[in-house]
């Protein structure tokens, strides 16, 4: 991989962007591994709250505003919050009750944060998990960073608890590329008419049939061009009622889209082309929108 594309994953954005605590990262295990579990243990999901945990321990331990999750939308606020919580910062163990109450995709920003603090290449990548669950597949993101000593990408999962994974629990979570779906590879399944089980992705979601993969398609174009857009935004194109008014045109240019995104690293200039110049994939509809602009 060359040295343009390397650069351009060790810049930040909006949402994994240091800020003050950028020395503060480069502090924390070099060990990837270890840095993994390191950030793992400084959550919880949200789910897990609501299912795993007894009813008086929620109400002891976790008051209303710990639920309004989207105001830790940034690493900075993330980090922010854990300081708030625990004066000590990040450490391993971390009680249930001074942990931040977040979802795979902050994680997942958290994560790339301080590894682009250390100067290591790393971004963001929705898709979806088949290892979480036994009778769905949840939509989820992951890491990918640059392992310069094997010259290749490794895919980690810096969000899943063993003890919040209900199936497969010998999935190995710190290269874990071959388990995880990509929504390029699951789209241009659907349209061949090769994908069978299109319903397990479609349970507890609004969703109607593979509107959901043109959805997580989009957000994990934008994550590849460093945008990690929170989990409601998607192109007005595409958006609920939009999609079934799709043209073959439409179809094709999503298609092309999908089969760039199977190799983004040989196809990032024309990647990086579309996201700059189709408007159409930039019109976002998302919790924001004012249809009278």
């Amino acid at each position: 991989m060359n040295n343009e594309i390397k650069n351009f994953y060790k810049q930040v954005s909006f949402y994994t962007n240091a800020g003050i605590y950028k020395d503060y990262f480069a502090t924390l295990p070099n060990d990837i591994n270890k840095l993994r579990d390191l950030v793992c243990d400084q959550h919880i999901h949200k789910m897990r709250v609501f299912r795993s945990l007894k009813k008086e321990e929620v109400g002891k331990n976790f008051i209303w505003y710990n639920f309004l999750y989207d105001a830790l939308n940034t690493a900075t606020a993330m980090t922010s919050e854990i300081f708030r919580l625990d004066e000590k910062g990040f450490y391993y163990n971390r009680p249930v009750e001074k942990r931040i109450v977040v979802t795979c995709r902050y994680i997942s920003i958290l994560f790339a944060s301080i590894m682009k603090a250390k100067g290591i290449p790393c971004r963001c990548r929705s898709g979806f998990a088949p290892y979480i669950y036994e009778d769905y597949n949840v939509d989820h993101w992951i890491n990918e960073y640059w392992d310069e000593k094997e010259k290749r990408w490794i895919a980690i999962d810096a969000e899943i608890q063993d003890i919040t994974r209900t199936y497969d629990k010998n999935i190995n979570l710190y290269d874990i590329k071959t388990e995880f779906e990509y929504p390029a590879d699951l789209w241009l399944k659907a349209r061949r008419g090769e994908l069978k089980n299109l319903d397990k992705y479609l349970k507890h979601t609004s969703y109607k049939g593979i509107d959901i993969l043109a959805h997580v398609l989009f957000l994990d174009f934008n994550a590849l061009m460093n945008i990690e857009l929170p989990y409601k935004y998607t192109p007005e194109f595409v958006y609920e009622d939009n999609f079934d008014k799709l043209t073959n045109k439409d179809y094709a240019e999503l298609d092309t889209l999908a089969k760039l995104m199977l190799d983004p690293d040989k196809n990032f200039d024309e990647l990086k082309h579309l996201w700059e110049t189709n408007e159409k994939f930039r019109l976002l509809h998302g919790p924001s929108y004012n249809p009278y602009i």
